[in-house]
């Protein structure tokens, strides 16, 4: 593996990791999730498995699908951001839990989400394969024939209301996650790219290319 690819996989490493913080900050704010986290949550009303490794389940479950239908999106990031965004939450949950700003705050919510845009971003920003979410964006893009946008507002409603329908509760946060998370995560991954050096960007374009 040479320096740049090891440069990228530490970036997928180190966002995945930020990711599965802001998703735990999220729920201990407890005013409404991201679209995964409400179905999670849903999900544990009938079933004794702890959140983190619902996240696992479920993101493998995506997965399997954007590779049977657009597996070209995926790569070792795909199974990095699989395994460890689950393995993160459930590390993280006992410590985070002890920070009494993020219990039922309005503020570590929003606070929550600019974290996991972040984390989010940074992933991305490697270039090593879409997440199990986001492969799953592009495979509803390309069935319904809408843009990016509308495909990843319209993924989100059905899975948010396929939590809701599983007692999962819905909140401000909902709304954080439908109509601002997104341009977050877009906002975040133009600066990140703008501050990449040109040598590692031009690097990056001629191994996509010859992949």
């Amino acid at each position: 593996m040479n320096k740049n690819k090891l440069v990228r996989l530490l970036v997928v490493i180190i966002g995945t990791i930020i990711m599965g913080i802001g998703i735990e900050i999220i729920v201990l704010a407890n005013q409404g999730f991201d679209s995964v986290s409400t179905l999670i949550l849903g999900l544990m009303n009938f079933s004794p498995i702890p959140f983190g490794r619902w996240s696992q389940l479920i993101s493998l479950f995506f997965l399997l699908i954007t590779f049977l239908y657009k597996r070209s999106m995926l790569g070792i990031g795909s199974i990095i951001n699989t395994l460890l965004v689950g393995e993160t939450i459930s590390r993280t949950a006992s410590w985070l839990q002890t920070v009494s700003f993020l219990q039922e705050n309005v503020f570590a919510s929003l606070a929550g989400f600019m974290v996991m845009a972040l984390g989010t971003a940074l992933y991305l920003s490697g270039g090593l394969g879409s997440g199990p979410l986001e492969g799953m964006m592009f495979c509803v893009c390309d069935k319904l024939d809408v843009s990016l946008q509308k495909g990843r507002i319209l993924l989100d409603f059905l899975i948010v209301a396929c939590g809701f329908l599983l007692g999962s509760s819905l909140g401000i946060g909902t709304l954080f996650a439908i109509f601002l998370l997104g341009p977050m995560i877009q906002f975040i991954f133009s600066i990140i790219q703008k501050m990449q050096p040109i040598d590692f960007q031009q690097r990056s374009k001629k191994e996509q290319l010859s992949d």
